[in-house]
């Protein structure tokens, strides 16, 4: 079970991603606040493994609860909801240590989806925050080969791992190379699966010579 923190000041926005996120067996939302001081409060009383925070709110804005939930409780993953149009909001959150940088105006279904990626350690941008933030900021430090298909980007790690799969290797032999577990490689590959809706790991190679990653 995936628990989560919600943290925004519209009320009718925050129960509508309580009942999203609802609908999914696998997530449970632990704790649902209207300022950031109380998402830090409600992060160290709950320990959830993901926080979404609003990054305009009361208070406390939604960085700086981040970064004092990063501070406290490292396992916790954060990631930023903004509006589409608060550009300034987005390249300051570039600066941040955000597991994910998410655009209001997402379906439910991307909602949910990008909850479980980002519990899986896969750092998510959603494309129109990426193309706001590559505005207004050079490109953050670890996703300077990051690349953007179905409306995320995907980190320098998964781009590497589509390199490896495209250049025919195993599970196995990515492992070693990358140095993570062969656990956490299938993960991956399934969450880029999930992400891109390609069904295996040869369109995945397709997809990475297409898209000039080899």
């Amino acid at each position: 079970m995936i628990t989560v923190l919600i943290a925004d000041d519209q009320t009718l926005f925050r129960t509508m991603l309580e009942m999203y996120l609802a609908t999914d067996k696998e997530i449970d939302v632990v704790a649902s606040v209207e300022n950031g001081e109380s998402a830090v409060k409600m992060a160290l009383e709950h320990r959830p493994d993901v926080a979404l925070l609003d990054s305009q709110m009361p208070v406390m804005d939604g960085i700086t609860a981040l970064a004092e939930i990063k501070d406290k409780l490292p396992a916790t993953k954060v990631a930023i909801l903004t509006a589409f149009e608060d550009a300034a909001s987005i390249a300051n959150a570039s600066g941040s240590k955000a597991d994910g940088y998410l655009i209001k105006d997402m379906t439910p279904e991307v909602l949910i989806m990008a909850v479980k990626c980002i519990y899986n350690d896969i750092i998510l941008i959603h494309k129109n925050a990426y193309e706001l933030m590559t505005s207004f900021t050079s490109p953050m430090p670890g996703h300077d080969r990051a690349i953007t298909c179905g409306g995320f980007t995907f980190d320098k790690v998964d781009v590497m791992l589509m390199k490896h799969i495209a250049d025919g290797r195993t599970n196995k032999e990515i492992a070693k190379i990358m140095d993570y577990s062969e656990g956490t490689i299938k993960n991956r590959i399934s969450n880029i699966i999930s992400m891109t809706g390609l069904s295996d790991r040869t369109q995945i190679s397709v997809f990475a010579i297409k898209n000039n990653i080899v």
